[in-house]
This record gives structure tokens, C-alpha cells and sequence, in this order.
């Protein structure tokens, strides 16, 4: 079955791109989003590749293995990597499987302000 699922590019300015992903980040959707996240981290003329789990609506673990992989491809780019607005499940999933940190999860609570998002 195929899920629900979409990757939007923007440009933030200074060099920063944020990928916003919409829907299931699952076994379907999980290679289509790490290599996204690659191709961003390769072609585009960025400093920083930010992705935002705002409207992820579930997150399982090939998803995070898709996170994870994103992150090494923009690293190896020599690009900075960070995941932003996961909340709920989402944030959850993150940290439960111990991975909150090295994908540097924050919150962004305004569309200027960054506050990190801390566990409980």
C-alpha cells in the first residue's frame, strides 16, 4: 500500500534549506525521503539542510533509518544537518530510539526564534 506523502524545498536564506515532509514516513516513503534530503545536500547551494517533521503524521523506523542516512549524505557534503518541529509521537519515536541528539531535533516555535526541544 502506498502512503500518504510529499517533501516541499524552500529556501530559508543564509544558506539555509529547509525540507518540509508531509504524511507517513514509513518502508514506503523512507528511501524516496533520504534521497531527497541527498539530493538537497548535493545540488543545491546550501550551507544547512533542515528538516521539518512538522506534518509528519507517523514516523516508524525505516524513517528514521531515512533521518539518519540523510544526515550522513549532507555531512559528507561538508553541509550542517538538523530536524526541526518534531512533536508528539514523532518526537517520541526520535527519542525513544535514541537518535534525538545526533539528528540535533529542536523545536522552532516562531518563525524566527529556535528553542531546544527538551525530554522529559
Amino acid at each position: 500500500m502506498v502512503t500518504p506523502f510529499a517533501v516541499t524545498r524552500r529556501d530559508d536564506g543564509a544558506g539555509v534549506h529547509r525540507l518540509m515532509i508531509v504524511g507517513e514516513l514509513d518502508q514506503d516513503t523512507s528511501d524516496g525521503c533520504a534521497g531527497l534530503i541527498a539530493y538537497a545536500a548535493e545540488h543545491h547551494d546550501a550551507a544547512e539542510i533542515v528538516v521539518d517533521l512538522r506534518r509528519v503524521t507517523l514516523l516508524a523506523a525505516a524513517g528514521v533509518r531515512a533521518l539518519l542516512h540523510g544526515r550522513e549524505a549532507t555531512l559528507r557534503a561538508g553541509r550542517r544537518f538538523r530536524v526541526i518541529n518534531a512533536t508528539g509521537i514523532v518526537y517520541q519515536v526520535l527519542r525513544i530510539s535514541g537518535v534525538h541528539q545526533t539528528l540535533a531535533v529542536t523545536a522552532e516555535p516562531g518563525p524566527t526564534c529556535h528553542q531546544s526541544k527538551t525530554s522529559s
